[in-house]
Formats: C-alpha cells, sequence, structure tokens
C-alpha cells in the first residue's frame, strides 16, 4: 500500500516537473480600465477590458500589449517571458486633446458670408458701406480672442493673433487664428472667412513647426457658427 501512494507522488512531481519543463504554457492574464478598451498582444486582438495571451517560453523573450480607446491615450508596453507575474492590470489616461478638441470640416478653407442687407449701405457711388458689417465682425472675434492683430477697413482684411491651448497628458499643442477678406462687388456684399487650425507636439511647437488638422478647441467651437450666422448666410457660388 505504502508503495502505491509513494508510487503515486512520485508519477505527480514527475508530472508537475515535466509540465512545468515541456509541457502547459503560462497563460498571462490581463485587465484594464475603461472595459471597452481593445487590447492587442503582438498585433492579435485579444479582447475588449480583458484578454490572455502565453506567457513568451524564453526569459529574454517579450510579448508586445498595446490598448486602444477613443478618448484615452494609447498603452504601449511589453511582458518578458521572465516576468512571474500571472496578471496585470492597466489603467488608461485620458487623452486631452481628444477631449478638449471636437471635428470640424470648416477649417483650414476660406467659407463666403452672404452679408445681411441690415448691416450694409448703397453709396452714391455705387459702392457699399458696410462698416456696421465689419463691427461686428470685430465683436464677434473679441468675444474669443483678446485682441485683433490687423485690421484695415479700407484694404477690407481682418486678422487675429494666434490663440495657443494646451492640452495636459497629451504632449499637443493647438494653435487657432481667424483671417477675413472683403470680397464685395457689385453684384455681392459679402466676406471670404477662414479659422486656421494647426496643431503640434509642445516641444515642436516651440519652433512653429506646426501642421493643420481638422479638429478646433471646443472653447472655439461656437466660433464658426456665429461667423456663419451673426452676419449674413453661408454663400454658395
Amino acid at each position: 500500500m505504502k508503495q502505491k501512494v509513494l508510487l503515486t507522488m512520485l508519477l505527480v512531481l514527475c508530472t508537475a516537473v515535466y509540465a512545468s519543463a515541456f509541457g502547459k504554457t503560462k497563460i498571462v492574464k490581463v485587465s484594464v480600465e475603461p472595459r471597452e478598451a481593445a487590447i492587442y498582444v503582438d498585433n492579435t486582438f485579444v479582447g475588449n477590458g480583458f484578454g490572455e495571451f502565453p506567457c513568451p517560453k524564453k526569459k529574454n523573450s517579450v510579448a508586445v500589449i498595446r490598448v486602444e480607446c477613443d478618448g484615452y491615450l494609447t498603452i504601449n508596453t511589453k511582458f518578458y517571458g521572465g516576468d512571474k507575474r500571472e496578471s496585470l492590470h492597466l489603467v488608461m489616461q485620458p487623452d486631452g486633446f481628444i477631449n478638449g478638441t471636437e471635428p470640424s470640416g470648416a477649417v483650414n478653407k476660406f467659407f463666403t458670408i452672404e452679408v445681411d442687407k441690415k448691416f450694409y449701405s448703397k453709396k452714391d457711388d455705387g459702392t457699399y458701406d458696410t462698416k456696421t458689417a465689419w463691427k461686428l465682425l470685430h465683436q464677434v472675434l473679441l468675444n474669443y480672442f483678446d485682441e485683433i492683430e490687423t485690421t484695415d477697413f479700407y484694404s477690407g482684411y481682418v486678422q487675429t493673433p494666434w490663440h495657443y491651448t494646451d492640452f495636459t497628458m497629451s504632449d499637443k499643442q493647438l494653435r487657432n487664428r481667424v483671417v477675413i477678406r472683403d470680397i464685395s462687388n457689385p453684384e455681392l456684399v459679402a466676406f471670404q472667412i477662414k479659422v486656421l487650425s494647426e496643431v503640434a507636439a509642445t516641444k515642436l511647437g516651440k519652433h512653429g513647426e506646426f501642421v493643420e488638422i481638422d479638429r478646433i478647441p471646443r472653447e472655439l467651437s461656437s466660433l464658426i457658427q456665429e461667423l456663419q450666422t451673426r452676419v449674413g448666410k453661408l454663400h454658395s457660388f
């Protein structure tokens, strides 16, 4: 009887040693907050919020983990074969840039506003007096910008200084400005308006290395609508 017990224990021990050395691969569990986050291991999708993957067999081998979710900064990390952990928990950080901006198809291109008749008058020489419209446009701009950089009523040109917005946790800087020009002619009283929007990494922004982007800070989101509606209506040629 004792021999059978000893034989059984020896068999179990040998099986365990064999499984450890040659058999069953350790499975690593990974959980993520928020739960809707997509988890990828070596570019293979393993789940949303929770997933499992086989631990690399060799001590120096590595599994590359990537976690993505809209509104959060992407996580990129590694899990080495020599890591003794059987699970890991990752918490994503909100992406200040995505949450602090919104997409816009109206930035970085001119749109034309046909001025409402109540904001201009026709002069004896056939030209138009648009001072009331210009004054209103300035009022709108000064609700969003501290000052006007350039304004020339006679040439019909207005430009604001750059408005800079920094985003915590995102290492990004956004800058915006508005350019307006009077394109009135005997048949049409109108302004062309462009809201410029450019982004750069914080360090590159210091050197002026910005590129255009189709997003705008949330605090400026109503600016485009005001410019399109306060003095007239959008005009399509």
